[in-house]
C-alpha cells in the first residue's frame, strides 16, 4: 500500500518534472533516488530520447540537486558510485561516435575536393574547407574528451 503511494507520487514528480514545473527539494531527492534505483537495476540508461531515464535527465536532474541549497545527500552518495562505471560507458561511447563522424568528414571533404577540382569550374571550397574543419574539430575533441576519461580510470 505504501509503495504504491511512493510510485504514485514518483509518477506525479515525473510529470510535474517532464512540464518543466518547479519542483521541492525533496521531490528533486526522490526523482534522484528513483533514477538511480531504475538505472542500477537496468545496468544501464535507456537510450532513447522519448524515455525518462536517460543519461541527459539523470545529467539535469542531478544538477538540480546539486544546485538545490542542501546538496547531494549522503544516503545518494552510494548509488552514484554504483552508477559512475555507467555513466563512463555512456560517455565512452559519445566520443567514439565523434571519433569516427570526424574521421568521415576528413575523408569525405578529401573526396568532395578531388571529385569537385574541375567540376563546376570553380571548387565548392567553403563548403569543403568548413567540413575538413569541423570534422577535424569533432575529430580531436572526440579524442582528448577520451583521453580524460582514460586518465580518470
Amino acid at each position: 500500500m505504501e509503495s504504491e503511494m511512493i510510485k504514485q507520487e514518483i509518477e506525479l514528480i515525473i510529470e510535474n518534472y517532464s512540464n518543466n514545473k518547479k519542483l521541492t527539494e525533496n521531490e528533486l531527492f526522490l526523482l534522484l533516488e528513483n533514477v538511480l534505483d531504475t538505472v542500477i537495476s537496468q545496468g544501464k540508461f535507456e537510450n532513447t530520447a522519448q524515455s525518462f531515464y536517460n543519461y541527459a535527465n539523470y545529467i539535469r536532474i542531478k544538477n538540480m540537486v546539486l544546485d538545490s541549497s542542501l546538496g547531494i545527500p549522503e544516503i545518494l552518495i552510494p548509488k552514484i558510485k554504483i552508477i559512475i562505471p555507467i555513466e563512463r560507458r555512456v560517455l565512452e561511447k559519445e566520443c567514439k561516435t565523434r571519433i569516427y563522424l570526424g574521421v568521415f568528414m576528413v575523408f569525405f571533404s578529401i573526396v568532395c575536393y578531388l571529385l569537385f577540382q574541375n567540376e563546376f569550374g570553380v571548387t565548392p571550397i567553403f563548403f569543403i574547407i568548413g567540413l575538413l574543419l569541423f570534422g577535424l574539430f569533432s575529430l580531436f575533441n572526440g579524442i582528448n574528451i577520451l583521453n580524460k576519461l582514460k586518465k580518470n580510470v
